[in-house]
């Protein structure tokens, strides 16, 4: 700071010399050159009007340089680049809230209307909603909330409004590959929940059998997680690691005993549920994933009955140009081994004792195309649909069956976020009836 004052009077008293030689300099010359000797007697003292007239000019002059001294002089106080920092953060601060997606609130979610026709029931119109709010009181921060609300009717005729909250989280965004949390929130385990199962994004009217209600792939569970990714060179890959409350062990109902409950959000014993996914991307357009869930679900006397759950995922998608479309190819395989245990063993269930432990496994496979390429844009919007899934519970355990199902259908594309689906579903079970069934649904993200 001292230096730049001595570099400001210096530069102030350079220009003041300046100044001065400019207004004075040929009166200056002109009384350091005599005259000469022949002009001597021609030249005559200046009258008192012209000597006040100078001497008011150089006052002026003298304050003109004054006044532009102190301002060269001047530097901002630290509290003065303080305050231009605050403002400049304000500024900088409402932009980012002005660009899309930075919104303190964001309220999205997505809707359903359906219609099913089985082959051996009364066919039923369907509709559900699920809102996601996204909250985002500070950087970094991010607090999410979803729930899915529908309307059925059961078999007494008796009608109701189910409201299922299946997200309530925090996390926080430690750096580019680390982002932390805890609450309510969906499992990565495999990746059909996390990315695909919403209506407008799911291709099909239904959810493939490991993942539907009853199925053997958890959904959300309370607890704390951690998830990034890693880029290897060209490649990347993705981690998800997680600790929860964990599902809990059926003891008593004799057509699900020795199943998994994975809506049960408060823990039954201290031991916690561990789990992850770890991803592999060689390439943008394609993934392939194992995930992974330990846990310890039962209470006493079932506190040793472990759960070990697995699971592995590919998706590709490819833009195939001979063929004028993109064809989207994904599957996934689930498989669980549940610990032997003695359930019932007063046969007050009426459905005991019996000793077992159970291997259960399911999975999907679907094949989509859809022509990107073609010259007519009602054609490009369409896109032709198949998957094939299956569900085994070994036979000799409670709830035991065995089911395989293929579905075809067209859905028709709107807009990126609205779709119409058409399908025909073929079911085939070993020990309950087939549900062969005309499904139709309309899928819209909000």
């Amino acid at each position: 700071m001292n230096h730049g004052k001595r570099l400001a009077r210096s530069y102030g008293g350079a220009f003041a010399l300046a100044a001065a030689t400019a207004l004075f300099g040929p009166s200056i010359v002109r009384a350091q050159t005599p005259p000469p000797n022949n002009a001597a007697d021609d030249q005559s003292p200046p009258t008192r009007q012209e000597f006040n007239a100078v001497k008011e000019e150089l006052r002026q002059t003298k304050a003109e340089l004054a006044d532009v001294k102190q301002k060269s002089e001047a530097a901002p106080s630290s509290a003065d680049m303080d305050d231009f920092d605050r403002r400049l953060k304000e500024i900088g601060d409402a932009a980012n809230r002005a660009l899309p997606g930075r919104e303190t609130i964001v309220i999205a979610g997505d809707a359903s209307v359906g219609f099913s026709v089985p082959r051996h029931g009364h066919s039923s119109f369907d509709a559900g909603v699920a809102p996601l709010i996204l909250y985002r009181p500070v950087d970094h921060l991010l607090f999410e909330a979803a729930a899915d609300i529908g309307v059925s009717t059961d078999e007494t005729g008796s009608s109701s409004t189910s409201f299922d909250l299946t997200i309530a989280d925090a996390s926080y965004e430690v750096c580019d590959g680390l982002v932390v949390g805890a609450g309510l929130f969906v499992v990565p385990f495999g990746v059909y929940h996390n990315h695909f199962d919403p209506p407008w994004i799911n291709k099909f009217p239904d959810d493939p059998l490991p993942f539907a209600d009853g199925g053997i792939a958890p959904g959300s569970e309370v607890g704390i997680f951690a998830r990034g990714a890693v880029p290897v060179r060209s490649m990347k890959v993705t981690y998800d690691v997680y600790l929860t409350n964990g599902p809990q062990l059926i003891t008593n109902d004799p057509a699900a005993a020795g199943s998994l409950n994975f809506d049960d959000f408060t823990d039954i014993n201290n031991n916690k549920a561990v789990g992850g996914r770890f991803g592999f991307l060689p390439v943008p357009n394609a993934e392939m994933g194992y995930s992974i869930q330990y846990s310890k679900p039962g209470a006493d006397p079932y506190g040793d009955v472990t759960a070990l759950l697995q699971a592995v995922d590919l998706n590709w998608r490819q833009e195939v140009t001979p063929l004028m479309g993109v064809f989207d190819i994904r599957g996934e395989w689930v498989w669980t081994n549940i610990g032997t245990a003695t359930y019932d063993p007063l046969g007050t269930a009426g459905f005991g004792p019996v000793t077992f432990g159970s291997h259960r496994n399911g999975g999907y496979a679907q094949l989509c195309y859809r022509p990107t390429l073609a010259g007519n844009k009602v054609i490009r919007n369409f896109e032709l649909v198949s998957r094939f899934d299956f569900q085994e519970i070994p036979l000799d355990v409670p709830g035991g069956e065995r089911e395989q199902r293929w579905i075809f259908g067209v859905d028709y594309w709107f807009a990126p976020n609205v779709v119409a689906k058409v399908a025909y579903e073929l079911d085939n079970k070993t020990v309950g009836d087939d549900q062969n069934a005309l499904l139709v649904q309309l899928g819209i993200g909000l």
